[in-house]
């Protein structure tokens, strides 16, 4: 599925999860994303008709993505980087993988210094392991750091009579300042677990798209399934919380999600 069916599939769905029980008033129509993103989630917690739609796109910085490493050769016999490799830019997975079944891993928890032996690191192995064992059903995964400065900013654009425009529009990457220290933080930790299947980027701590997904900032590690971008089992843990049994109980999830059979 390409970026532009994934958009409009996207669209479709967050019509469908805009759509109010009959006895409720029409509410005031507000274009900002931040609103459509607040609107859809309160949707979904209403019980709208699609309960478990996944309600947003979700943007981050990929900092590592190694699923594209290997050159592409060139017909002049020189070789140049995969243009699918989006390392070191801003990019929506939950778009590119489209219908996809994913395991989506957030975490808030500090990175530095975490053991890739742990139970985050175990988890994110056995996703790692997954892609390929269900690649004929394009299983995917990905870890997103949130850490970046949240909030909203107001950006200037064009309006239609071509005279300036202030908007608002959602804080990512690179406006915070200490992104170069989470990147490092992200990249230590994931080339220590060697999951080349599974892209890891960060992403501002609060977002529409964080608050769609009901993403909040006391919770450290939330893990979501999804399929057919329907959620199927959300975890929402403290590290501790990712005992082998745990990891175990999440990964054989993912598998019943693909394969449709209970272990």
């Amino acid at each position: 599925m390409t970026i532009r069916h994934a958009a409009a599939v996207f669209g479709v769905l967050a019509g469908a999860a805009l759509v109010a029980p009959a006895q409720e008033p029409a509410p005031r129509a507000d274009p900002s994303p931040q609103a459509a993103a607040l609107a859809a989630a309160a949707a979904v917690a209403r019980g709208a008709t699609v309960a478990n739609v996944v309600p947003a796109p979700f943007r981050m910085q990929l900092v590592v993505d190694n699923r594209f490493k290997v050159p592409v050769k060139n017909a002049d016999g020189t070789e140049s980087l995969d243009p699918r490799n989006r390392t070191g830019k801003t990019h929506c997975l939950v778009c590119e993988y489209g219908l996809s079944p994913v395991i989506a891993v957030f975490v808030r928890t500090d990175l530095k210094g975490a053991d890739a032996g742990g139970g985050l690191g175990k988890l994110i192995k056995g996703a790692d392991a997954l892609v390929p064992k269900y690649r004929s059903d394009k299983m995917a995964a990905f870890v997103a750091y949130l850490k970046l400065e949240g909030g909203p900013k107001v950006v200037t654009v064009k309006a239609a009579d071509g005279s300036d425009e202030k908007v608002e529009a959602p804080k990512e990457y690179p406006d915070d300042e200490k992104r170069k220290v989470y990147e490092d933080e992200v990249r230590a930790f994931a080339t220590a677990l060697a999951a080349d299947n599974v892209p890891f980027g960060i992403a501002p701590t609060t977002s529409p798209s964080a608050t769609a997904l009901g993403l909040v900032e006391s919770t450290p590690i939330t893990v979501i399934l999804y399929n057919r971008l329907r959620m199927v089992q959300r975890w929402d843990l403290k590290p501790d919380d990712l005992t082998d049994e745990k990891v175990a109980e999440i990964l054989t999830a993912a598998e019943e999600m693909v394969a449709g059979k209970k272990k």
